[in-house]
C-alpha cells in the first residue's frame, strides 16, 4: 500500500510538473505572439499614416500647379523638408524634383542617344567614377547590342533588360557597378519617361555641367546663380545665359568658323521649366517604430491630376546629394 500510495504521489507530482511546463511555454509563446501582433500593428499604422503622407504630398502639389502652372523652381514650398507631429511620434516629409536629374531612359533606342550617353558619360567623370558604365548601360537597353553572353556568364547568370528602367537601382546589374558607385551617382540620375524634359530650374551643378563637354562646375554655378530665386521664367532664358550660349555658338560653326543652323548636343526641346515628375520620401517615427515610403509621382500639366508611378516601402533614408 505504501508503494502504491508512493507511485501515486510521484503520479501527481509529474503530472503537475508537466501542466506547469506546459502552462509556462503556452505563457512564453503568448507573450511572442502579443509582440509580433503588436509590431504587426505599429508597422501598418505606420505604413497607413505613410499613406496619408502621400496624400497629404499629393494635395500640397496641386496647390502649387494650382497657383503657378508655368514655372517650378527650387525655391519653391513643396522643396522644403516638413515635419509633422504624432502622438506618439513625428512624419518627416521630403518632396524632389526628379526632372531636375540625369534620365537613365534618355539612351533608350530611337532617341538622341549618342548625345544622351555623352552627357551620361560626363556626369561619370565629373563624379570621379568609369565612362565606361554610360557604354554598357546603352548596351544594357538596346537589344541590338546582343550582350547577353556578358551576363549569362555572371554567378549568378541573368539576362540584359532590352527595355527602359522603372528604378535607378537597376543600374547595379551594369558591370562595374557596385553599391559605393551607385551611392555617389544615384541622387543625380533618375528613370524617367525618355520624353521628359530636363527641368533646367531644379537641376544641380553636376547634371547641369554634364550637358556638354564645354561646361565646366564652375560654369553651372554661375547658371545657378543666374536663375536667381524665382527660377528662368522660359527655356529661352536659359539659353540666354553667356554659359549655354556660348557652348551652342562654338557647336553652330562649322570647323572653318562659318554659321552653321544645326546647334549640335544642345537641342532646346531636352529642356523645360515646369514639371511632371516629382519623388516623395516620407518617414515616420511611431512609438518606436519606424515605417517609410518612396513614391515616384507623376503630376499632369493639363489639370494637375496625381497618378503614383510606382511605391516602396523598403528604403530607409532619401536620396542625398553626395
Amino acid at each position: 500500500m505504501k508503494n502504491q500510495r508512493g507511485m501515486v504521489l510521484l503520479m501527481v507530482l509529474l503530472i503537475f510538473s508537466v501542466v506547469a511546463i506546459l502552462a509556462t511555454t503556452m505563457i512564453e509563446r503568448q507573450a511572442v505572439d502579443l509582440g509580433r501582433a503588436s509590431t504587426l500593428f505599429a508597422q501598418q499604422q505606420a505604413r497607413l499614416f505613410a499613406l496619408g503622407a502621400e496624400s497629404a504630398a499629393k494635395a500640397g502639389l496641386y496647390l502649387d500647379w494650382e497657383a503657378n502652372k508655368e514655372i517650378d523652381h527650387a525655391a519653391e514650398e513643396w522643396t522644403t523638408e516638413r515635419t509633422f507631429p504624432l502622438d506618439p511620434g513625428v512624419i518627416s516629409l521630403r518632396i524632389q524634383d526628379a526632372q531636375g536629374r540625369f534620365n537613365l531612359n534618355g539612351l533608350t533606342p530611337g532617341g538622341a542617344v549618342a548625345v544622351q550617353e555623352s552627357r551620361f558619360r560626363n556626369l561619370l567623370n565629373l563624379l570621379g567614377l568609369d565612362i565606361g558604365i554610360a557604354a554598357s548601360w546603352r548596351q544594357w537597353l538596346d537589344k541590338e547590342s546582343n550582350v547577353d553572353n556578358t551576363y549569362l556568364s555572371l554567378s549568378p547568370a541573368y539576362r540584359p533588360a532590352y527595355t527602359p528602367c522603372r528604378h535607378t537601382s537597376e543600374l547595379m546589374l551594369i558591370e562595374n557597378v557596385d553599391l559605393d558607385a551607385y551611392a555617389k551617382i544615384e541622387p543625380y540620375i533618375t528613370c524617367l519617361p525618355a520624353s521628359a524634359q530636363l527641368n533646367v530650374n531644379t537641376a544641380t551643378n553636376f547634371v547641369l555641367a554634364a550637358l556638354d563637354n564645354n561646361l565646366t562646375l564652375a560654369d553651372a554655378d554661375a547658371i545657378i546663380a543666374s536663375r536667381g530665386a524665382d527660377g528662368f521664367s522660359s527655356v529661352q532664358d536659359f539659353i540666354g545665359t553667356s554659359q549655354i550660349n556660348r557652348v551652342m555658338q562654338e557647336a553652330g560653326k562649322t570647323e572653318e568658323g562659318e554659321a552653321n543652323n544645326s546647334t549640335g548636343a544642345m537641342v532646346v526641346s531636352d529642356f523645360g521649366v515646369t514639371t511632371e515628375y516629382f519623388e516623395l520620401f516620407a518617414r515616420i517615427d511611431l512609438n518606436g517604430r519606424i515605417g517609410t515610403v518612396e513614391a515616384l509621382i507623376h503630376r499632369a500639366i493639363a489639370d494637375g491630376s496625381m497618378t503614383t508611378m510606382y511605391r516602396d516601402f523598403s528604403r530607409r533614408a532619401p536620396r542625398e546629394v553626395w
